[in-house]
């Protein structure tokens, strides 16, 4: 297989009952998307060694870094209103080669947003989100 750049897109729904998902736009750092489970011990006195299963996932929390987008109505603004209202929002991570696409979809919890402006560079904006419940793959 060879190398496919470009190929992650991060689309926010918009929370209707027919929910569409649009991408957030100027995106220059891809959050790591994933979940832990935690280590639960269950050894019991009978036991002749350490005995462990795995307990609920922990979805990752995400930090997102954008170029900054003034205009109204933007992805970006639907998140910052999410951070300002602590809601929940749907998102879905969108991973391409090219031929073959993964939808991976999840909720988040809006935790924060940094804007970073910089004289020297593009103006950013980070956002740090946290996967609340299941990730699905489609």
């Amino acid at each position: 297989m060879a190398d496919f750049k470009g190929g992650f897109t991060f689309k926010i729904g918009d929370g209707a009952s027919s929910e569409a998902f649009t991408a957030l736009a100027g995106m220059r750092g891809a959050p790591q998307i994933g979940k832990t489970n935690p280590l639960i011990d269950t050894t019991d006195y009978a036991s002749t060694g350490r005995e462990y299963i795995a307990g609920l996932a922990d979805g990752s929390e995400l930090t997102i870094d954008c170029k900054k987008d003034l205009a109204t109505g933007t992805q970006q603004a639907v998140l910052v209103g999410h951070v300002n209202a602590g809601t929940n929002v749907n998102c879905q991570a969108v991973w391409t080669d090219g031929t073959n696409t993964t939808t991976y979809s999840f909720a988040v919890a809006a935790l924060g947003y940094q804007n970073q402006p910089s004289y020297e560079d593009v103006n950013m904006v980070s956002f740090t989100l946290k996967i609340s419940g299941d990730i699905t793959e489609s």
